[in-house]
């Protein structure tokens, strides 16, 4: 990048070398510096959000939002860089403008601090770390102060130590949200992959949930070993008169699941399609006949182009009910639809069987183009899972 270039985005003078700031402008106090640059990170998000209406996606560097999203490129300079010449060092400096603020959500490999997945990005990283804590991930931070000025992909600013993740250990433990922990199932470089590939045969209307598995058809969320789907088959299957795109599940923590290490919500799974209707193929596990009426998951979807969205509730026993048979339930009502049944070891031992739940949700406004779905436990007794979503 030429050195004038960079000397005129930090608001240096190319004439005798000396910080602008510091010979035409009264000092500038830390406090304002802080208001400034929040101001600069307001105007980032915005422009974000801007470019994800038109693109679809998120940038892979602030700099591409300029200058169609940002007409000013100093706008990507903190204040306090401004001041002291510092921006962000590699590997995560912007590659293509001086910018002092950190992109989250770049492209850049991960290397030794995910060991099993060295070549996954940062981008992956933060999208898991979404899928555990929600939209208070930051995507832009500013480490030039202390304390560190975090703006969240919700679009929140707020202020941490310069491991933001400290300021949730309420919630959930720093090493959980490490890339290490979080891509520590994937298997070592040159081993098979954990979850089967997608079918090519494939379409967009099974939507791709590979990158949100947290357990496999072979293994259990539970105390027992041999209480597994692996009798499941997996791939593209019709069941209930829909086909589902089957290699994996996404377990949610519940209050009654003993494993505390799944996460409430995963966020953000891509749609991006218009459609008359979602088919979900899914379970919980921990449901008694109690808990029958209960609320136990939503599935949260977000449209295109707009801030709307809406919340499909999931009951138990209106949408779904636990995976195994249980001697005690009600009869099936009409609202159920049970898509598939099978048997594993543990419920072969009580003699009885497992099943799944096709639940259809029917699209009042299919002109409107779905961007996402987020799938969120309500935190009752029962654990809901999800196989598949097919979009119709």
């Amino acid at each position: 990048m030429p050195l004038l270039l960079v000397l005129s985005i930090l608001g240096v003078s190319t004439h005798g070398g000396e910080a602008a700031a510091a010979t035409n402008a009264p000092a500038v106090s830390a406090t304002q510096e802080r208001n400034l640059c929040t101001t600069n990170l307001t105007v980032i998000y915005q422009a974000i959000q801007r470019y994800r209406e038109d693109r679809r996606d998120l940038p892979n560097w602030l700099s591409d939002l300029v200058p169609n999203y940002i007409s000013d490129a100093r706008i990507l300079v903190c204040p306090v860089c401004r001041r002291t010449g510092r921006i962000e060092q590699p590997p995560l400096a912007d590659p293509k403008l001086p910018s002092s603020y950190l992109f989250e959500f770049c492209p850049v490999p991960l290397g030794s601090l995910a060991p099993n997945s060295p070549h996954r990005t940062r981008r992956e990283w933060k999208r898991r770390q979404m899928g555990m804590l929600g939209a208070e991930v930051p995507i832009v931070r500013c480490r030039h102060h202390y304390p560190v000025l975090n703006l969240a992909f919700s679009g929140q600013i707020y202020e941490s130590l310069p491991q933001w993740e400290q300021g949730f250990t309420n919630r959930i433990s720093t090493e959980a949200l490490s890339a290490g922990s979080l891509f520590a199932d994937d298997p070592p470089s040159g081993q098979p992959l954990r979850f089967p590939s997608r079918d090519g045969k494939a379409k967009a209307g099974q939507l791709d949930l590979t990158r949100f598995y947290n357990v496999t058809l072979s293994e259990s969320a539970h105390q027992r070993a041999d209480d597994t789907l692996a009798s499941l088959p997996p791939g593209l299957r019709t069941l209930a008169g829909v086909e589902f795109d089957i290699r994996g599940l996404i377990q949610l923590g519940s209050r009654s699941l003993t494993n505390k290490t799944f996460p409430e919500q995963v966020i953000n799974i891509p749609v991006r399609q218009k459609c008359k209707r979602l088919h979900f193929l899914h379970a919980t596990s921990m449901g008694t006949a109690r808990d029958e009426g209960t609320l136990v998951a939503a599935y949260v979807l977000r449209f295109a182009g707009n801030e709307a969205r809406l919340e499909i509730p999931v009951v138990y026993g209106r949408e779904l009910r636990d995976w195994h048979v249980l001697r005690d339930e009600p009869p099936l009502g009409n609202e159920l639809t049970v898509a598939w049944t099978g048997t594993n070891a543990a419920s072969t031992a009580e003699g009885r069987s497992i099943r799944l739940f096709k639940t259809t949700w029917v699209n009042l406004a299919p002109e409107l183009e779905i961007q996402s779905i987020d799938f969120v436990s309500k935190k009752a007794g029962p654990a809901p899972f999800l196989i598949a979503i097919t979009a119709e």
